[in-house]
């Protein structure tokens, strides 16, 4: 198994990435061309959305922070129906290039641990981000933040694999944790672990684990 990059060797990746990848290849699934991540990307909304329904008031947008936005595909998805959203990112090429375009989101350069804000959260999301954060130690205070950045009765929502209890590396720059360590780390932070919709997109095994903050 090749070893992990470092913190400073993924961040020079993921620079790289977002500026040489296409707009969706940049934070989509590298062994899909364009028109598969088209699909995909639309999926992904589609789960999310029908998680963030629950939360929707028809009255009140909810305040979304998208820890680890990328390019910001779902912040802007997001922002165009009626969501006051934070995307942040670690990338500043990432983050320029959210700038550049014409919408509602407010963007951030920032870590999913330094992240700090005056007011709460009602849902915190991470797509397809925590299994590149390679560090154990980062990955519980990256999740530990995102919960404390959650208001009462507000929802957290993190994709990764859903193998039952054991954790997998793919490559150099992907860890994904078991769940089993979702289960155990959420209702620790005050969350009550509400369980995991797979994106159920072509064999792909990633999907959706949210969480209910409720302590």
């Amino acid at each position: 198994m090749p070893e992990l990059l470092s913190r400073a060797g993924a961040e020079e990746y993921w620079d790289e990435r977002h500026r040489s990848g296409t707009e969706l290849l940049s934070g989509g699934d590298m062994t899909y061309d364009d028109a598969a991540n088209e699909a995909f990307y639309a999926v992904r909304l589609g789960r999310l959305l029908d998680v963030v329904g629950h939360q929707s008031s028809v009255i009140a947008p909810l305040r979304i922070l998208d820890a680890g936005c990328g390019k910001g595909y779902f912040s802007r998805a997001l922002s165009r129906v009626g969501h006051r959203v934070d995307g942040i990112d670690a990338s500043a090429v990432a983050i320029e290039h959210c700038r550049r375009l014409a919408g509602g989101p407010s963007y951030a350069e920032s870590s999913l641990t330094a992240w700090t804000s005056s007011e709460l959260y009602d849902l915190v999301i991470a797509i397809d981000v925590l299994f590149h954060v390679l560090g154990d130690e980062e990955w519980e205070a990256s999740l530990g933040n995102l919960a404390a950045l959650t208001r009462l009765g507000g929802r957290v929502v993190v994709s990764d694999w859903d193998d039952a209890d054991r954790d997998q590396q793919f490559g150099t720059y992907m860890l994904a944790r078991a769940r089993n360590r979702y289960e155990r780390h959420f209702p620790a932070r005050g969350l009550r672990y509400d369980g995991f919709t797979p994106y159920r997109f072509r064999a792909s095994r990633i999907g959706l684990h949210c969480a209910t903050r409720v302590s």
